[in-house]
């Protein structure tokens, strides 16, 4: 998001525009600003939904549909990893039939960086 855009409450038509790391943004805002968005809440929740990995899952090796959900983090450079920060987090969507994964990037947040670095990981 531009700052221009930073708190236009999106229309309902230009949800499914928005990119992924912008309708998790609008969703967190939506919590905050009830009031806000009050009437494009729903449809929000229903676009990321639709996004999801898991929706209507069908392994693309084996056809299974049934999977288990995990998740790993690693660090990017050689500083985070010098100091022991993950400073990246993937979601894996892995196929209970064949065990094929599938990885998705995620975020660590800031709070759980400066844990890692505090405290080793």
């Amino acid at each position: 998001m531009t700052a221009s855009t930073a708190w236009r409450v999106p229309s309902p038509a230009e949800i499914p525009g928005l990119s992924y790391d912008a309708l998790v943004e609008h969703l967190r805002l939506s919590k905050v600003n009830v009031g806000h968005y009050q009437s494009v809440a729903s449809a929000l929740q229903e676009e990321l939904a639709k996004r999801s990995p898991t929706n209507a899952y069908r392994c693309i090796k084996c056809g299974h549909t049934e999977y288990q959900v995990g998740a790993i983090r690693t660090a990017r450079s050689g500083w985070s990893s010098f100091f022991g920060v993950e400073t990246a987090q993937y979601h894996a969507i892995i196929c209970a039939h064949c065990k094929y994964t599938e990885f998705y990037q995620g975020k660590v947040p800031p709070g759980q960086q400066a844990l890692d670095f505090l405290f080793g990981s």
